[in-house]
């Protein structure tokens, strides 16, 4: 195990915290699988669930707690972070009720009519905010939770909070401040394009790891994509379903001329490759 998480674990045992699992359900492979193989889940929260949020409970964070004895049980994910299952926090208050709604009220972004998903399960975004904030806004983001480390994508990084509590709303949000990483942006957009093509196309997906290696393909795609300026999840997911179908996968429409802005390069392979396959 790595040297700077055991000796994190070692100190939260010797305050005698407990510990508190922030799971990423979406991740590959399934973290929740694994720890009900382990026998661990015997106290645990969906955080969307019974909320406004609930239609959402796919993709919803978990948290399981833990006591001292059963963070030995799960020691695959903490030698696999490069896995991104999420991160770990130590407590000492481990009522999970509260833990779910301090996690609740700042799930939900609000800006203007635009409304997104904090991704708080996702270890690389919690680093790099945790990283960012000033130490005395920390707790504002953890809450009632003392330690917390996470992987961000390169080391562990662990993050003390010198108020632990229970701050209910209103309450200031400086990680919203925050400009992500390109790195952890593009993982994002990656992770949730993969999930999104195993879920809505698991037949086309299939048959295209039949002659090629999914991830390689899709990176290749996203690399095309940066470079024609799409950025849009409708035009992500367009490019991908096209260029896994045969007939418009090696199509000539496909690059972006000279003239064109990235959205009138979209409207016509939009129109050309609609066209092409009703043709079929």
């Amino acid at each position: 195990m790595n040297t700077v998480v055991n000796d994190w674990l070692i100190e939260q045992r010797r305050q005698q915290r407990e510990f508190i699992l922030v799971i990423d359900s979406m991740a590959d492979p399934d973290p929740i699988k694994y720890l009900f193989g382990a026998d661990v889940m015997h106290d645990y929260t969906r955080v969307y669930a019974s909320s406004a949020l609930a239609g959402f409970i796919d993709a919803s964070p978990w948290l399981v707690r833990l006591s001292g004895q059963q963070i030995n049980l799960v020691k695959e994910l903490l030698t696999t972070p490069e896995n991104n299952w999420g991160w770990i926090a130590s407590a000492t208050q481990t009522d999970l009720n509260l833990h779910t709604q301090h996690w609740l009220d700042r799930a939900l972004i609000e800006d203007g009519a635009q409304r997104s998903l904090y991704r708080l399960q996702d270890n690389r975004v919690m680093a790099h905010h945790l990283s960012t904030l000033e130490a005395a806004q920390r707790p504002l983001l953890l809450g009632l939770m003392d330690s917390a480390i996470c992987w961000d994508a390169e080391k562990w990084v662990a993050f003390d909070n010198p108020r632990p509590d229970f701050y209910p709303k209103p309450f200031a949000t400086p990680w919203l401040d925050i400009a992500e990483p390109e790195s952890v942006t593009d993982a994002i957009v990656r992770h949730n394009l993969k999930q999104w093509l195993w879920e809505e196309h698991p037949h086309a997906t299939s048959a295209l790891i039949e002659t090629q290696p999914l991830d390689p393909w899709l990176d290749e795609q996203l690399q095309l994509a940066k470079a024609w300026g799409w950025s849009e999840p409708t035009q992500l997911e367009f490019l991908l379903i096209h260029k896994m179908h045969p007939t418009t996968a090696g199509l000539s429409v496909w690059p972006r001329r000279d003239d064109e802005t990235a959205a009138q390069h979209y409207g016509r392979c939009v129109d050309v490759l609609s066209a092409a396959l009703r043709s079929e």
